[in-house]
């Protein structure tokens, strides 16, 4: 387990997530998984680990204590003033501080205590790391560089793009939907997502259960929940949209309160999307292949 590699000094929210696992659902489980997989496949590569090798998904920052001599890196939503304290102490100026930038490689000798300030964009952060690293001398330094910089297949304005789904004829005002731009509740789970709805969407609300996707959103009569990677299997309100799979990780930075606009988009135009993401990481993985 990844958790046992660290003492926890200060509690926040964080869990060990890796890859989604599927065959259960018949069962009412859902695959889970990481919900941001490209952060967490970056944050690998960088690594030399497996693209799904566990890690930490934090959306509270813990205080932390490494237990063995360590590479790690950041990745996912950002912090300010990350440091590394190495003198295995106390979390003194004097005891070894190293400020640690996000998405860089770093080595954690045991005993190290990792500290987070304030998150400044994002809302869950991955914490990724490689005990008793073979090749240190060759991770240590690597950045990933911004995610702007890395990265060619998101929306050019931002947007979440959907497709049309199953009960797609209940939104009465697609357009409408559209065009709003949407505000996330309070109400905000690794399950999904509710939008805060100010106008007559449709007119079904309700419906015999089905099965549901990760991404799919649904109309309730207090407006739409989008489903994250952790949702139920089955729901009992209509399908009206479904978030294209590519954009399930940038809709997992998405926080209590942020505010987001989709776009819709074709089947042939999701396809292509997948096919650039699958290519911005692979390059990514070429540029450390030694």
């Amino acid at each position: 387990m990844v958790a046992e590699k660290f003492e926890v000094l200060e509690r926040g929210f964080f869990q060990e997530k890796g890859p989604p696992e599927y065959g259960r659902q018949d069962l009412g489980y859902s695959p889970g998984g990481a919900q941001d997989q490209f952060s967490l496949a970056t944050g690998n590569i960088l690594l030399e680990n497996e693209p799904w090798a566990p890690a930490l998904e934090i959306v509270l920052p813990p205080r932390l204590r490494f237990l063995e001599d360590s590479c790690f890196v950041l990745t996912g939503g950002g912090f300010d003033d990350v440091v590394l304290y190495r003198g295995g102490g106390g979390m003194e100026v004097d005891a070894g501080a190293l400020p640690v930038e996000h998405a860089r490689a770093y080595f954690a000798p045991a005993g190290s205590i990792i500290g987070f300030g304030n998150r400044v964009y994002g809302f869950r952060t991955y914490l990724c790391f490689r005990p008793q690293p073979k090749h240190r001398g060759r991770i240590v330094g690597r950045s990933r560089g911004a995610f702007h910089e890395i990265c060619r297949w998101p929306d050019a304005e931002g947007r979440i793009r959907v497709l049309p789904g199953p009960e797609y004829a209940c939104l009465h005002d697609p357009k409408g939907f559209l065009a709003t731009r949407w505000q996330i509740s309070v109400d905000v789970s690794d399950m999904g997502l509710k939008l805060h709805c100010e106008q007559q969407l449709g007119g079904q609300t309700d419906m015999i259960s089905v099965p549901v996707n990760d991404g799919t959103i649904q109309l309730t009569p207090s407006g739409p929940i989008v489903l994250l990677r952790n949702r139920q299997t089955v729901g009992g309100y209509p399908r009206v949209l479904n978030v294209i799979s590519s954009d399930l990780d940038l809709l997992a930075q998405y926080g209590p309160l942020q505010y987001l606009r989709f776009c819709s988009v074709t089947l042939v135009e999701a396809q292509a999307v997948a096919r650039t993401k699958k290519e911005d990481l692979e390059r990514l993985r070429r540029r450390f292949l030694k």
